[in-house]
């Protein structure tokens, strides 16, 4: 058996790109197609993926409440309101889950400094990004900034990520084991 596994021929290649070759097209997590930059670790992601993310982030604090609710009737409500904002504020920032919020895991991108540090432990940067995001209106002003520079040089950039020095990139894959057991 372990004859058969190591005759079998090297993965092929692709050659790389020569200059003035189109992009080329792949799938996008999200389904579409989009150019291989797009994919790439360090990149920033395509918008829906940031707003998948940020939906998932949403369902989270929905759940927290939810939870918090029937746990503690009575005067549940404002904590669980409170533990909600807590997450939406310092979701980028919490060091159990790796400096990503549940929703950029899932997504696989993750907030960094300008000069791609992650966030983890660093709750100044995270409450400054993401403060605009807990006041309703202003939010869905992010969202409309986040569209419109979606095809400009301070792509995926919002206004949080401008006023904390942060960014949002594709996360690295894993490395891949050379000889699986």
């Amino acid at each position: 058996m372990d004859a058969l596994i190591s005759s079998r021929p090297p993965p092929v290649t692709p050659p790389p790109p020569m200059p003035g070759d189109p992009p080329v097209k792949v799938k996008i997590r999200d389904g579409s197609e989009g150019d291989e930059d797009e994919l790439a670790a360090g990149s920033p992601p395509p918008f829906n993926t940031r707003v998948i993310a940020m939906l998932i982030d949403c369902v989270v604090v929905i759940g927290i409440n939810i939870t918090l609710t029937m746990l503690l009737p009575g005067f549940a409500t404002k904590i669980a309101w409170l533990a909600g904002v807590a997450y939406m504020l310092l979701r980028d920032s919490m060091p159990f889950l790796g400096g990503q919020s549940i929703g950029k895991k899932a997504m696989k991108i993750r907030a960094v400094t300008l000069d791609d540090k992650p966030l983890t432990g660093n709750w100044e940067k995270a409450v400054i990004r993401n403060l605009i995001l807990v006041i309703p209106p202003l939010g869905l002003i992010e969202l409309f900034i986040l569209l419109t520079r979606e095809d400009k040089p301070d792509r995926g950039r919002r206004l949080g990520d401008e006023w904390a020095k942060t960014k949002v990139v594709n996360v690295p894959p894993p490395p891949v084991e050379e000889n699986p057991v």
